[in-house]
């Protein structure tokens, strides 16, 4: 039955919880948190990262060497 369904439902789960937690800091007035997440939800949807949750907590793995070098400059 799955092969009739024509519609994708399929969320990035990763990229959902960190705009809503990025979207959360920012009505909280916390701006720099807010940033920090909104930088990393881009640097995840362009390829640069990975995204892990522990204990409710958002952690970045570059996937290319040149991710820190690129926030750098």
């Amino acid at each position: 039955m799955a092969e009739d369904i024509e519609e994708n439902n399929v969320y990035d789960f990763a990229a959902y919880r960190m705009q809503r937690d990025a979207e959360a800091y920012s009505l909280a007035g916390d701006h720099e948190a807010a940033e920090a997440l909104w930088e990393a939800i881009e640097a995840y949807l362009q390829g640069l990262c990975t995204v892990t949750f522990i204990e409710g907590r958002t952690y970045l793995t570059p996937t290319d060497l040149d991710f820190g070098e690129a926030k750098e400059k």
